[in-house]
């Protein structure tokens, strides 16, 4: 499997239908530079149980990580990789509790370690041995620097974990916006955790979500955020929710087919960033078939936006 800079759809009949979009931003164009977003879907079956596994992640960029955008390639292959085979591994008679635990436990650290072996084998593989303005021999991580969101869809829930800047939220069908990661609030202006840091295993943040009633689970890089008023705004959660309402009103496949011209739109009138998106409309778990369907803007949960 590659990692996708573009545009790629997938679907698990049982479970959900995905897709995602990438669009190398305004400023990039305008100079030169190439697209640092990476994301990669799977769909089918591990170990004979269904699951839809996704990853988003965003190379930081600037001339300190000037590897980034292989790095982020990189942290969606490996994400994907551990996602599913934490699937094979964990999700066969094991109570939710558990792999709750499991997942906050060893997806973090598999995934960083698998991180790490594929940048050192990429940069044995093209002589990236040291830091630019280093001769130290060894391979600087921080080279291949990104985010990465990572999320897994089973049969009764959502396991989800994230280092760094970017967005998940799944709009339930009744409108609702779960936000399971919220904003950093220690971090300042354009700071983000990255999966090169040294201490990367403890800066991971993991989250459940049961899968219920289904809706739709979006993932983005901080470009699309930004083209609003941030990750938490009332702006964005509109526009997530008026998203879904145009799947509900057109389809999956005409959204699909409309998504790069609006990101491109906000990326040159708003944040000028690389923008990648991610949608995974999942279906109702079969206890809750009855409730199937898309969000409709209306309803209220506590503790959700509303």
């Amino acid at each position: 499997m590659q990692p996708i800079r573009d545009f790629q759809c997938a679907s698990e009949t049982s479970l959900s239908w995905a897709f995602g979009c990438s669009r190398t931003g305004a400023s990039h164009i305008s100079s030169g530079r190439p697209c640092e977003d990476a994301f990669a879907l799977f769909s089918g079956s591990s170990g004979a149980k269904p699951c839809i596994a996704i990853a988003v992640a965003d190379g930081h960029g600037d001339p300190r990580h000037d590897q980034s955008r292989t790095g982020s390639a990189l942290a969606v292959q490996t994400a994907i990789d551990e996602l599913v085979g934490f699937q094979r591994l964990h999700l066969h008679d094991v109570p939710n509790l558990s792999i709750r635990a499991e997942f906050k436990a060893d997806f973090p650290r598999r995934a960083g370690r698998k991180w790490r072996d594929a940048v050192s084998e990429d940069a044995a593989r093209r002589g990236i041995t040291t830091s630019p303005d280093s001769s130290s021999g060894t391979v600087e991580y921080s080279r291949y620097g990104s985010t990465l969101i990572a999320a897994l869809v089973v049969a009764d829930m959502i396991l989800i974990s994230q280092i760094g800047d970017g967005d998940i939220v799944l709009v339930r069908p009744d409108g609702s916006v779960e936000c399971p990661i919220p904003t950093d609030s220690s971090l300042v202006g354009k700071e983000t955790h990255s999966i090169s840091s040294r201490d990367a295993h403890l800066l991971w943040r993991t989250a459940t979500l049961d899968r219920g009633n289904g809706g739709v689970l979006i993932a983005a890089t901080d470009g699309v955020s930004d083209s609003f008023d941030g990750s938490e705004g009332e702006e964005f959660v509109r526009f997530l929710r008026s998203l879904v309402a145009r799947i509900r009103e057109f389809g999956m496949e005409s959204v699909a087919g409309s998504i790069k011209g609006w990101l491109d739109r906000y990326s040159a009138l708003a944040s000028g960033d690389d923008m990648t998106l991610v949608f995974v409309c999942i279906n109702p778990a079969e206890d809750n078939q009855r409730d199937a369907g898309l969000p409709d803007g209306t309803g209220s949960s506590p503790g959700k936006v509303n």
